[in-house]
């Protein structure tokens, strides 16, 4: 997945981070600018489909693929209790058949103001991520998939992000302007139409650090669409390091109604549970993720994602590493809607296969 940089270390701010593998390129009179980028290699077998029918396909790779990322990180320090900062970072995809797909990550610039926090406008990750759901974002290859569909589980654009930290508390709030593609903020069917607009969104979170290598998180989201729908998100965490260990739980709701009169309403409850521990080169990773979806908007209730992970990475330099991972999903697949030109189809379950395995490496510069 996203893969954070340091397992044992995830900031309770991420999005302010710049790669540990970062080159600085320029530094004199207060002006910084980081460069950096990554190639990667993906080699994965899709396993068996978790369908019963061809009706249903997967985007399990099943092949061998590639992408490459370029980043630029800069700052400019305007006097001693203020700064102004920036962000820019793409991906592109090695394959042809992928017709060399060119995304945007981040693309953000703010200020800040030291003791009074810091400020950020553009495309980043809302505070739901940041401050709760980047804890158990500790796979290269897979995981998160229990969050697939949910507020915090991707980057969002046109977000305004206020951050500062008060003794051991680190505060988090935002606020998402008006999209007119509503699919890219829903994600995964939680009970919208396709293309609806979404007025605003709106979202807060806290990381309470006990000193002790536990920290306690809980986070909250908000968003309205026209046609009276809304989504309002919800979770806590906790996380915990000690030594090499590295252990880290969160709970995600959502609970969708999408403004009809009748059976409007769909609930989500994503649990994921992970662990890490370090062996010298060596990372070795485990978690298990599940996703259950009910509410009068659906026929059945049924549990989208039950998936459990294995990993094995092989730190080979500082900037170097290789990895195998193996998941396994018993989720089940939704049959409760007719087609895809009705809802957002985007299921989290249309996403695995029964077990699936990769062996991948990866290069940062």
């Amino acid at each position: 997945m996203k893969r954070t940089i340091l397992a044992f270390a995830i900031p309770a701010v991420t999005s302010m981070v710049a790669p540990a593998y970062a080159a600085n390129v320029y530094n004199t009179g207060g002006q910084t600018l980081d460069v950096y980028g990554r190639v990667e290699i993906d080699a994965t077998n899709a396993g068996g489909n978790n369908s019963d029918s061809d009706k249903y396909t997967t985007d399990t790779q099943g092949d061998m693929t590639s992408s490459a990322r370029l980043g630029l990180k800069g700052s400019t320090q305007i006097n001693e209790d203020v700064s102004i900062f920036g962000k820019a970072e793409w991906q592109v995809a090695g394959e042809t058949s992928d017709g060399n797909k060119f995304k945007t990550r981040y693309m953000y610039l703010g200020a800040d103001f030291g003791e009074d926090g810091s400020v950020s406008f553009g495309q980043q990750y809302t505070p739901v991520y940041t401050s709760l759901v980047s804890t158990i974002d500790i796979f290269d290859q897979w995981g998160m998939e229990a969050q697939g569909g949910l507020y915090g589980e991707s980057r969002q654009s046109g977000l305004a992000i206020y951050s500062n930290h008060y003794g051991p508390v680190t505060v988090q709030a935002s606020y998402q302007f008006h999209n007119e593609d509503g699919t890219d903020v829903t994600g995964t069917n939680v009970g919208e139409t396709e293309n609806d607009v979404q007025n605003n969104a709106y979202s807060a979170a806290a990381v309470y650090d006990t000193g002790i290598g536990l920290n306690l998180r809980a986070a909250f989201a908000n968003q309205t669409f026209e046609n009276d729908a809304k989504i309002n998100t919800y979770g806590a965490g906790a996380d915990y390091a000690i030594g090499n260990l590295y252990m880290a739980f969160v709970y995600l709701g959502a609970r969708a109604d999408n403004g009809a009169s009748s059976n409007s309403e769909t609930n989500i409850d994503s649990y994921d549970l992970v662990g890490a521990y370090n062996i010298n080169q060596y990372r070795l990773y485990t978690g298990y993720g599940v996703q259950r979806r009910s509410g009068s908007a659906l026929t059945d209730a049924y549990e989208a994602v039950s998936s459990y992970k294995l990993g094995v990475e092989y730190n080979i330099t500082s900037n170097a590493l290789t990895w195998v991972e193996y998941r396994h999903n018993n989720g089940d697949l939704d049959t409760n809607y007719a087609s895809s030109s009705d809802f957002n189809y985007d299921d989290a379950s249309q996403h695995l296969g029964t077990n699936e395995i990769a062996v991948s490496a990866q290069y940062n510069f």
